[in-house]
């Protein structure tokens, strides 16, 4: 009765839920991280950025929007998570934050968040190449994955991977199950991690790969989607000696570009 009980509990515990809980700035409380949201034995890379994230923007009343992020996962975490942050530069556009989340094994992430006020400029390019965008999914096709991982609380149609098909490059969209209220920088840090690295459509089902850090910078100047869609595409464009480097990017249900970002992969193969 008990397990059941917890699984029951699990399915409720939204993102909305756990950043209300995690609190702001100085005050960041203790968060319990629920089996629902964790990949293998740590918590899922987009929740504890998404968490580092909210207890940085709220350090102070007036930062202005995310402009980039640069996240490393230094170590597991489970159990029960603390968000740390620190300003470490104040100016009068821009403000560098530091980030840090704990687990009950010590520091697992350490992020540098940098906000940064919009400036009217001459000068603009918009040169990213776009992928190739499958049709927005249909109510009849989605499904979820397993209670126990962080992907139950998502939508998605077929396999995030198909390790039949040998590939460098994974599209897919994604979106949260429950999104109402979100701020959606934090939505979007949070679903950015949502595939796993594009490195795993070139390896046997059963090799390990660990994300190592990860860098985002928000293009949208106010981001939003419909019906909470948004297409996550990851390639990559170098593997050796154990580690790999893929590009990223985040696209809206109208195919305008959101964030962009990069990831290093430690993967054992």
């Amino acid at each position: 009765m008990t397990d059941q009980m917890t699984d029951k509990t699990d399915k409720m515990v939204t993102l909305s839920t756990l950043l209300e809980q995690c609190g702001s700035g100085g005050d960041a409380n203790p968060v319990t991280l629920p089996q629902g949201w964790t990949q293998g034995r740590t918590a899922f890379g987009g929740l504890s950025t998404a968490l580092a994230y909210h207890a940085a923007s709220h350090i102070e009343e007036d930062l202005p929007g995310l402009r980039s992020a640069q996240i490393a996962f230094t170590g597991p975490l489970f159990g029960a998570l603390t968000a740390q942050t620190k300003m470490l530069r104040r100016g009068r556009n821009t403000a560098f934050v530091q980030s840090e989340l704990f687990g009950e094994k010590g520091l697992g992430l350490h992020c540098n968040f940098i906000f940064a006020s919009q400036r009217d400029t001459e000068i603009k390019s918009h040169d990213m190449a776009h992928p190739d965008f499958p049709p927005l999914p249909k109510e009849e096709e989605l499904h979820s994955g397993p209670e126990q991982f962080f992907t139950s609380k998502m939508e998605f149609v077929g396999k995030r991977i198909d390790t039949s098909i040998k590939t460098n490059r994974l599209t897919r969209w994604m979106r949260l199950k429950d999104r109402e209220g979100l701020d959606p920088i934090a939505e979007i840090l949070c679903m950015g991690d949502s595939l796993p690295p594009s490195i795993m459509g070139l390896l046997d089902k059963n090799a390990m790969v660990s994300s190592m850090n990860w860098q985002v910078n928000i293009i949208a100047d106010h981001p939003a989607t419909t019906d909470g869609w948004w297409l996550i595409d990851s390639q990559t464009h170098h593997a050796d000696h154990g580690a790999s480097s893929q590009f990223m990017s985040i696209w809206n249900s109208d195919r305008q570009l959101a964030a962009t970002g990069m990831q290093s992969v430690a993967y054992y193969a």
